[in-house]
């Protein structure tokens, strides 16, 4: 019998990866903060296409932004608006304060009063905003529905009048809580208040 010829087996094609060829395809973009924080680099980020930039969220403490250690506790979130060259500019979103902070401020033997409120400003936009007051001892409730009450006018009133970068500057470092606290305590015995969250809502 004839022997029957050994088919020879190809060997297989290794399919290269596209993983290095992808990345060399790929630059990295400076994210720059907004005029009000002096357009300062706040960090890198890497994409393929600038369009792939856009949209991303970032989060840096305000010690690190200017350099105050007294400010860490809180957190500016910012979000590509649009890339120019390497650069990603930004725009502020708003800013919070950390959970370990707040906690912190509260202590036992003392009122809390919290306000939630969406507010309008000067330039037709939205901001969600979550404010503080605490006493230096316990109050009644009337004394916490009069701070609540009084609080929340105050804010509208004030935020009404600003443009949005002029209002989030003043609630994130504090200004306006200044300006409430003053009058504040002429109604309740107030150790502070605090602007602990602020948010901007897009669409109208």
């Amino acid at each position: 019998m004839a022997e029957k010829k050994q088919e020879k087996k190809q060997p297989r094609k290794v399919k290269k990866s596209r993983t290095s060829d992808k990345w060399k395809k790929k630059q990295w973009y400076n994210i720059i903060a907004p005029a009000e924080f002096d357009r300062v680099v706040i960090g890198e980020t890497v994409a393929e296409k600038p369009k792939n930039v856009e949209g991303r969220i970032i989060k840096v403490d305000l010690g690190q932004l200017t350099g105050q250690r007294q400010k860490r506790y809180i957190g500016i979130l910012f979000k590509v608006e649009n890339v120019e060259g390497n650069n990603a500019n930004c725009k502020t979103l708003g800013h919070e304060a950390s959970a370990g902070f707040i906690s912190r401020l509260v202590r036992r033997r003392m009122s809390k009063v919290e306000i939630v409120q969406t507010l309008r400003t000067a330039d037709n936009k939205r901001v969600k905003v979550k404010t503080i007051a605490l006493s230096v001892r316990k109050l009644s409730k009337k004394q916490e529905t009069d701070v609540g009450k009084k609080m929340t006018e105050m804010m509208k009133e004030i935020v009404l009048k600003k443009t949005y970068v002029q209002a989030s500057q003043e609630m994130i470092f504090g200004a306006i809580a200044s300006k409430i606290f003053k009058v504040l305590t002429k109604i309740a015995p107030l150790k502070r208040i605090e602007i602990i969250k602020t948010r901007v809502l897009e669409g109208k």
